[in-house]
């Protein structure tokens, strides 16, 4: 089966129904259709009688006006004034006056029915009594037996018709459409049985247990439509002669007046009981998301919540959510309380503060209790399993102490290291500046052969060689025997850095058939003229290792007015360097992995050295991909005035 139609808002509270006002075009419409029943309510009035069925259009003239907003109330209360008389006149009869009442409300609770019902009733009056008036001055008729059959036909047609312009949002039902579908042909039959024009049973009132079953189980709208096509089923089969009311022994209007009365309660009851049914929804609703809430943040919260009662020696569990009575498993029996946690709960209420404890399982528990007022013999605890927290907690201190003793490893390892390069480079400076020394004396004497003095030349060589790496080690000790800086910086000629630089490197440049341009300007730097020559050096010595044979090295000097320092720039057509590479290129001791698989002589302390000398220089040192491939080194110094 399936299930009625429903439409849930998104709140339980029951929201009114948006109103949407109208289009122009139903006024002519309406206006029509209020003639058109106001005309039929006339012709086919009861015969030999002054009174006609004015039920319909009345039911529909406030159903229209129900519909519409307060600033239209003016203009549809002359449409519907004027609808109405221009039906009186069609059919020869004076004018005649339809009344109805108006709240802006909606079928939602069992006092909105009541109230709704109770003016369908006071509008019925007032309109049997402005009818009747009406007759007497114009017709001269007796007003009062019209005024009951006025009155009850204009309180049925409201409660009939007008209940549409007034419905609540949609709630779910249980109700099923076989459900509805059954209860509609039941009521049916019994209309049909009771009703029937062969039959004259005194069961006028047996709809009403049918009537009662729709509103206790189905949605509003269903109720409503139903009660409305019973009315006119039971109106048709009643003018047809049918039932007990419509019976030829029953005077016309008598039996029309008791029939209008009859869908008086007939409807009245149907509005009266689906509002209250609609409340009850609603407050089940209401009900049901307030036990939601509930459970979620109670009964299923990730913190033990229970309520103990205590005498003098028993601890007995009243109620606990299930994280507590997992919590609390090694410690019950039944709903008896015993164990350390039930002492820390003593502790934690007697001093008002938070206890702690460790549980036979080996969980941190942290205990809070509290008195319940109104009840001393009751206290709630609250239990919170913090220790995966102090396990989180744990593990972070014991990493901070071992990132704190590795930082301080690691520190001791590079004084150690920054130490041994020092004492070692001091040690071996004096050897080598003898054997420098000497061997120039020796290549001076003219005692000495040619090709011994050749011999004495790669001596001299080799040993000018180990003279600079010993200054560059002292360089990045940084320690007391490395080379001071100067306190005066002088006035330093890039081009002829460059040029001097290019040429003492043409032999190694020309061998890899290498093109090196210069194209340094006029620009003039402070700082140590050795310093920057040995930087220049090794930016276009590490060039011209990694560029291929046949490639180009451009050396370049540049002024950057903003900054106020003067660029040289050493560019290759080598391979490039990795993103990686270039954050570790001025690591002490770093090799790209291409140049150990490609076997490229070098100790990796070129940048870093060349770091180190623009820094004490009052400059800096960085390297950048070129577009066409390769690598820009750029060396950045104070511009002389």
């Amino acid at each position: 089966m399936s299930s009625a139609v429903v439409d849930v808002p998104p709140s339980a509270e029951p929201e009114r129904a948006p109103r949407r006002v109208p289009p122009w075009w139903t006024w002519p419409i309406a206006a029509a259709v209020v003639f058109a029943a106001a005309l039929a309510g006339v012709l086919f009035a009861p015969q030999g009688t002054t009174v006609a069925v004015w039920w319909p259009a009345a039911g529909l003239s406030v159903l229209f006006a129900l519909l519409q907003p307060a600033s239209r109330m003016p203009a549809a209360v002359l449409l519907v004034l004027a609808a109405t008389m221009a039906a009186n006149l069609a059919a020869g009869r004076p004018p005649a006056l339809l009344g109805w009442g108006r709240r802006d409300f909606r079928l939602s609770t069992i006092g909105a029915g009541v109230r709704f019902a109770a003016a369908a009733v006071a509008g019925g009056v007032v309109a049997g009594v402005l009818g009747a008036a009406a007759i007497a001055l114009l017709s001269g008729g007796a007003p009062w037996p019209v005024a009951g059959f006025i009155a009850a036909s204009h309180a049925a047609a409201v409660g009939m018709i007008a209940p549409f312009a007034l419905l609540p949002r949609r709630l779910p039902v249980r109700a099923t459409r076989a459900e509805m579908a059954v209860q509609a042909l039941a009521l049916a039959v019994v209309i049909g049985v009771v009703f029937h024009p062969d039959t004259a049973l005194p069961l006028t009132f047996a709809p009403y247990p049918l009537l009662a079953w729709a509103a206790f189980r189905f949605p509003i709208r269903i109720v409503l439509l139903e009660t409305l096509l019973a009315g006119l089923a039971m109106l048709a089969l009643t003018l047809a002669g049918g039932g007990v009311l419509g019976a030829p022994t029953t005077d016309a209007i008598t039996g029309a007046a008791l029939l209008e009365v009859f869908l008086v309660t007939f409807t009245g009851l149907a509005v009266v009981l689906t509002a209250a049914q609609y409340e009850l929804r609603a407050t089940g609703r209401q009900l049901e998301a307030s036990t939601r809430l509930l459970t979620g943040s109670v009964i299923d919260a990730r913190v033990g919540l229970t309520i103990v009662h205590r005498d003098a020696a028993l601890a007995r569990l009243t109620w606990a959510n299930r994280v507590a009575r997992e919590l609390l498993a090694p410690e019950l029996d039944g709903d008896r309380w015993d164990g350390p946690t039930r002492a820390a709960a003593a502790r934690a209420l007697s001093t008002g503060e938070q206890a702690t404890v460790v549980d036979a399982g080996g969980r941190t528990i942290t205990v809070a209790a509290n008195r319940i007022h109104g009840d001393e013999e009751l206290f709630a605890v609250q239990l919170l399993d913090v220790t995966a927290i102090l396990q989180a907690q744990q593990a972070r201190a014991d990493a901070d102490v071992e990132a704190a003793a590795a930082r301080t490893i690691r520190a001791e390892l590079e004084r150690q290291r920054d130490d041994f390069l020092a004492t070692t480079s001091h040690e071996l400076r004096t050897p080598i500046t003898s054997i420098v020394g000497f061997a120039e004396l020796v290549a001076e004497s003219d005692a000495v052969a040619e090709t011994e003095r050749s011999w004495l030349a790669v001596i001299e060589r080799n040993a000018q060689r180990l003279s600079e790496l010993v200054e560059d080690l002292l360089t990045l000790s940084g320690g007391a025997t490395a080379p001071p800086r100067p306190q005066t910086p002088e006035r330093v000629d890039c081009a002829a850095v460059l040029e001097e630089v290019a040429g003492g490197q043409r032999l190694v440049s020309e061998r890899k058939g290498l093109a090196v341009e210069v194209d340094a300007g006029a620009h003039v730097v402070l700082a140590s003229r050795s310093d920057v020559e040995r930087a220049v050096s090794n930016l276009l010595a590490n060039a011209i290792k990694f560029t291929p044979e046949g490639g180009g090295i451009r050396l370049s000097a540049d002024r950057d007015a903003a900054a106020g320092e003067v660029v040289v720039e050493v560019a290759d057509t080598g391979p490039g360097m990795s993103d990686e590479e270039l954050v570790h290129a001025f690591d002490r001791f770093y090799r790209a992995p291409g140049a150990e698989r490609d076997n490229i002589p070098g100790t990796g302390l070129g940048l870093s050295i060349v770091a180190e000398l623009a820094r004490r220089n009052g400059g800096s040192a960085a390297l950048r991909r070129n577009a066409a491939g390769g690598i820009t080194a750029s060396l950045r110094l104070p511009s002389a005035p």
